[in-house]
């Protein structure tokens, strides 16, 4: 009898365990609905463009650049961050951006890597899974760190277009984040967006 009762207590620990798990997930935002997503991966393609290097861009001032910008699909956000960029060149380094290639002396070619958002969450948590349609499923944090982060990220090509020289330039990555701690009971902020 005692034997059977530890038995007992073994397993509803195990399922216990099993259901209260430390977990990390990720999911991408692909909407932008919410201000935060929007302030996350705007002020993330805002600090990308700050780090713009003085020693490479200050070269083209009052020089004629056809800027072309490319990331994975074109969309509303890679037409942000162009529209970005374009002002950042004219305001920080004084570079006349053109889309005609006949005025051009240098063609600069900015692929994006990233610009999105993404969320983490790790922590204790208990799964409700609604088993007619997974993707409604959610979850009872415990005790868990939920994560918010805007990412941008570029890397460039300079051509020379007199000269017919091209240089690749290494990666720019901005990242922006805001976190929070989740209970049953309250969730509070442990930072805030810059």
């Amino acid at each position: 009898m005692k034997g059977r009762f530890m038995l007992y207590r073994i397993t509803l620990l195990a399922l216990f365990c099993i259901s209260l798990n430390a977990c990390t997930t990720r999911q991408i935002g692909t909407t932008y609905g919410g201000s935060t997503e929007q302030r996350l991966i705007t002020h993330s393609i805002e600090k990308l463009m700050a780090q713009l290097p003085v020693s490479e861009f200050a070269s083209f001032r009052q020089r004629t650049v056809l800027l072309n910008s490319h990331f994975i699909q074109r969309n509303d956000l890679l037409d942000y961050a162009d529209q970005m960029l374009r002002m950042e060149l004219v305001r920080r380094f004084e570079v006349v951006v053109t889309d005609d290639a006949e005025q051009a002396d240098y063609q600069l070619d900015f692929f994006f890597t990233s610009l999105g958002t993404d969320t983490d969450s790790y922590g204790l948590s208990i799964p409700i899974i609604n088993v007619s349609n997974a993707a409604e499923s959610a979850r009872l944090d415990v005790l868990a760190v939920d994560m918010y982060h805007g990412i941008s990220e570029c890397l460039y090509y300079v051509r020379d277009l007199k000269e017919g020289t091209l240089k690749k330039h290494g990666k720019l990555l901005a990242r922006i984040r805001t976190d929070e701690v989740s209970t049953p009971i309250i969730n509070f902020p442990i930072s805030n967006i810059d």
